[in-house]
């Protein structure tokens, strides 16, 4: 895959407007329109001074590969052509789906909501999670809690960050999936602290059926646990690793869950 930053550009050309498209439907929506107001005037009273990037198609129209705003801006002016920068070797399609979404995620601070739709995308374009979690610059892993993000109700993506971080209420929702109880529960506990957040999550997650009480009793007991070193084969300690990322989990966090039902079974 060639890089990004190592591609050389042709001259600016001014090309039609309408010749110039985004990716799909998909990339669109993650177009944030905030601020776009005050770019058209900018580009009224200035002029475009950074034209969007594009490559060329065979059929001879154009790529966008970042510059979706600027596009949008002159779109709304009425704009019948648009200043462009015509990339002289094409990206192959994973680059340019990496540029054009990238170009997104660092124009600006993201939410996590927002974040979460870009890799979700991003994965789904790359149909890879290690090209698009380097091309990210982020972990396969942490790219998989924010894909996995995405795809739960948007009432609980509201809770985060006031309420509740990202990791602990996608752990909740996998816990409680009936929207309302994630959300009883979210609200009772944004006042602990992530310590203790991750303690009563341990003890919920034994018996999602108990109270509240009951629920905070037994993470009261957890606060005693010992650390526990378990030993593994090199073989088994990647395999663990790699399950424990299946589940989009630390290698600590299965290992308590898995150790935690065992006792809970044998105790009874």
């Amino acid at each position: 895959m060639a890089k990004p930053n190592s591609v050389l550009f042709h001259k600016i050309e001014t090309v039609p407007i309408s010749k110039v498209t985004v990716w799909d439907e998909v990339e669109a929506r993650l177009l944030n329109t905030d601020g776009i107001d005050e770019l058209v005037k900018s580009i009224q009273e200035e002029g475009l001074q950074n034209p969007p990037v594009v490559q060329k198609n065979k059929d001879g129209t154009f790529k966008l590969i970042a510059g979706q705003r600027r596009l949008e801006a002159l779109t709304r002016i009425g704009a019948k052509t648009i200043p462009v920068l015509v990339v002289k070797k094409p990206y192959d399609d994973e680059d340019a789906k990496a540029v054009s979404i990238i170009e997104n995620l660092h124009r600006k601070q993201m939410n996590t909501a927002e974040m979460a739709q870009a890799c979700d995308f991003l994965i789904k374009s790359m149909k890879s999670t290690k090209k698009a979690s380097k091309a990210l610059g982020i972990t396969p892993q942490t790219l998989r809690k924010y894909a996995g993000f995405a795809s739960i109700p948007l009432k609980l993506q509201e809770l985060v960050p006031k309420i509740i971080s990202k990791n602990d209420v996608l752990r909740l929702y996998r816990i409680l999936p009936k929207v309302e109880d994630s959300i009883e529960i979210a609200n009772k506990i944004k006042r602990y602290s992530p310590s203790a957040k991750k303690r009563y999550l341990d003890a919920l997650e034994l018996d999602p059926t108990a109270s509240h009480a009951t629920i905070r009793r037994m993470a009261n007991h957890f606060r005693e646990k010992q650390n526990i070193r378990i030993k593994l084969s090199t073989e088994n300690a990647k395999l663990f690793t790699k399950m424990a990322a299946d589940e989009s989990l630390e290698p600590q966090e299965l290992a308590t869950k898995i150790i935690s039902l065992w006792i809970s079974k044998k105790s009874k």
